[in-house]
This record gives C-alpha cells, structure tokens and sequence, in this order.
C-alpha cells in the first residue's frame, strides 16, 4: 500500500519522464533514516481513514478518492502527516534520478555547483519605503 499511497502523492510524469516517488527507493531510504515506525504509522492512519470515511480499503478507492484520504490525514494527524510528507519530499528529491531529470546535479549550490541567477533585490525598494510598520517598546518586562 505504501507505493500506492507515494504514487499518489507524487505522481509520474510521462512527458519529462519524471518518476512517481513509488518508483525511487523509498524502502530503503526509510531504513537509513530510522522511519519505519513513521512510514507504519502513517498507512495505518491512511487504511483507517479510507475505512471509516469510504467503508472501502485504500487500494480500491479511485484516484480523487485516495487523494481526499490523503489530505484527511492531514486533519487527523498533522504531526503525522507532516513527518511523513518532509520524508517523501527528502527521499524524492535526492534521490539521484530525479536529480538528473531536473538537470540537478549532485553538488551543492555553491561555492561552484549549480549556477543560481542573480536576485533583483530593487523589488523590495516599496517595501523599504513604506517605513516602520512596528511600534518602539519602552522598557522591558
């Protein structure tokens, strides 16, 4: 069910050739990182959910209905939901395929890795030039 649940989360895209976050090694990074509790927790939480809400298991609900599961765990367990999510985000987006799909290599930003565009900090000038928007505090409590 966990590759169900990840391929729903994010997706395949033909076009770019962009794998779904099933098709990484999820399993493994899981491991690495000691979140196998989390990961259990967390398709608990998803069968439980789908149970109570579509009286049908996961697997079978179509693919608005999964995603409605998947942000009912949200409300259910944000910690829950959360933790689970920053680890799909993490284990996707260095996994070294969808790396190399996104024309990212695998050296940091800097000091000589991925060539980053300058920014054009003259976008906050209005900013700058509203003034204060806080009041002084005298004394302290």
């Amino acid at each position: 069910m966990i590759d169900l649940i990840l391929e729903t989360l994010i997706p395949s895209e033909q076009e770019s050739g962009m794998p779904s976050a099933a098709g990484i090694n999820f399993a493994s990074y899981a491991v690495r990182y000691g979140i196998q509790e989390v990961v259990a927790r967390y398709v608990a939480l998803v069968s439980t959910l789908a149970h109570e809400r579509m009286t049908q298991p996961f697997s079978a609900l179509d693919g608005d209905s999964q995603l409605a599961i998947l942000n009912a765990t949200r409300t259910a367990d944000i910690l829950l939901f959360s933790a689970f999510l920053t680890h799909v985000f993490r284990a996707y987006y260095t996994d070294r395929e969808v790396l190399e799909r996104i024309g990212s290599g695998s050296v940091p930003p800097y000091p000589d890795g991925n060539p980053c565009e300058p920014d054009d900090w003259t976008i906050l000038e209005p900013v700058y030039e509203r003034g204060q928007m806080y009041r002084n505090v005298t004394g302290s409590t």
